[in-house]
C-alpha cells in the first residue's frame, strides 16, 4: 500500500503500487524548494510519474521545472481559484494511454448526456453512513475492488476519516448495504472530491451512482460547497457517464496515473460548479 506523509508540511503520498509521488496538499512555505525535494524522491525510489495538485498561481515554477498539465479542476481554491494537475513523468512508456479505451471515452464525450433516472423503490434507503457500518462498508468494497489506492477496507481508516472531512453515504435494500459513494470535502476551501463509489454487481443496472452523486450534491449544497469534483477511471464508461448526465465538464485524462481494481490505471478529471 502507498503510503501518505508529510514532505515539509506538505502532505504527499507515494509508494511502488502507483509507482508514482502525488503531492496532495502544497504548504505554501515549502515552495519552491519542494520540487527539487519532489524530484529527488522520485529518483531514489525509481518512480516514474511525478503527479501534483496545486494552485494555479504555481503553475509557471512546476511548468519549468518540466510538467505538464493533464487536466484541472476550476474554481477548486474557494472558488477564487483553479486547480492544476502536473504530471511530470520518467519513464516514456507511461505517458500512452490506452488507445482503445480512449477511443471509447471520446465516443462517450460525443453522445448527448441523459439527465432521466428511474426512481428507486421503497425497499431502498439512501442515507450518510456513520462509524457503526463500517463493517458492512468493507464487505461491499472488498466485492467491488480488487485493490484501491487508499486503505478502505481498514474499518479503522474508514472511522478516522468519517472524524475528520470525508462524509460516506448508502444505499441499503432491505436493510442490506448495497452501495456507497463519498465526498471528500475541504470545509475550508468548499470544495468536494466525489469519490468512492462501489454498487454490488447484483445490483447494478438501477442507476444507483447517480442517486448516490446527486444526494451528495444536494447536501453539500445545503451547506454552501462551491465546486464538486471527480477522478474516475478511465476504463468505466458507465462511471464517467454517470458524471457526463450530471452535468459535469471533462478537464483531462491523468495517465497511467492510479492501481486500481488490480492495476495501474488512467484516470478521468471532472468538475462541477456548486
Amino acid at each position: 500500500m502507498d503510503k501518505t506523509e508529510k514532505l515539509g508540511q506538505s502532505i504527499i503520498q507515494h509508494g511502488p503500487e502507483s509507482n508514482r509521488i502525488y503531492l496532495m496538499n502544497l504548504w505554501p512555505s515549502d515552495f519552491p524548494g519542494i520540487i527539487d525535494k519532489i524530484d529527488t524522491l522520485a529518483k531514489s525510489n525509481g518512480y516514474t510519474k511525478l503527479f501534483v495538485k496545486v494552485p494555479s498561481k504555481y503553475g509557471a515554477a512546476f511548468r519549468m521545472a518540466g510538467y505538464e498539465t493533464e487536466a484541472l479542476v476550476p474554481g477548486f481554491f474557494n472558488g477564487a481559484e483553479d486547480a492544476l494537475f502536473m504530471v511530470k513523468y520518467r519513464d516514456s512508456e507511461r505517458r500512452n494511454p490506452n488507445r482503445e479505451e480512449m477511443e471509447i471515452f471520446q465516443q462517450l464525450l460525443l453522445s448527448d448526456a441523459n439527465s432521466e433516472i428511474p426512481e428507486l423503490d421503497n425497499s431502498h434507503i439512501l442515507r450518510l453512513l456513520t462509524p457503526e457500518d463500517t463493517p458492512e462498508m468493507v464487505k461491499v468494497f472488498a466485492e467491488v475492488f480488487e485493490s484501491y489506492p487508499f486503505p478502505i477496507f481498514d474499518t479503522e481508516f474508514l472511522k478516522k476519516e468519517m472524524s475528520e472531512e470525508t462524509r460516506y453515504f448508502g444505499v441499503f435494500q432491505d436493510g442490506k448495504l448495497v452501495g456507497i459513494s463519498s465526498a471528500e470535502c475541504n470545509d475550508s476551501l468548499k470544495n468536494a472530491e466525489m469519490t468512492d463509489f462501489a454498487v454490488l454487481p447484483s445490483q447494478r443496472g438501477k442507476k444507483m451512482a447517480i442517486h448516490l452523486l446527486r444526494t451528495m450534491e444536494n447536501h453539500l449544497k445545503e451547506n454552501r460547497f462551491k465546486s464538486f469534483y471527480t477522478i474516475a477511471r478511465l476504463k468505466s464508461p458507465s462511471m464517467n457517464k454517470t458524471f457526463l448526465n450530471n452535468g459535469y465538464r471533462y478537464t483531462g485524462t491523468l495517465v497511467n496515473n492510479t492501481h486500481i481494481a488490480g492495476q495501474i490505471e488512467s484516470m478521468n478529471v471532472w468538475y462541477k460548479q456548486g
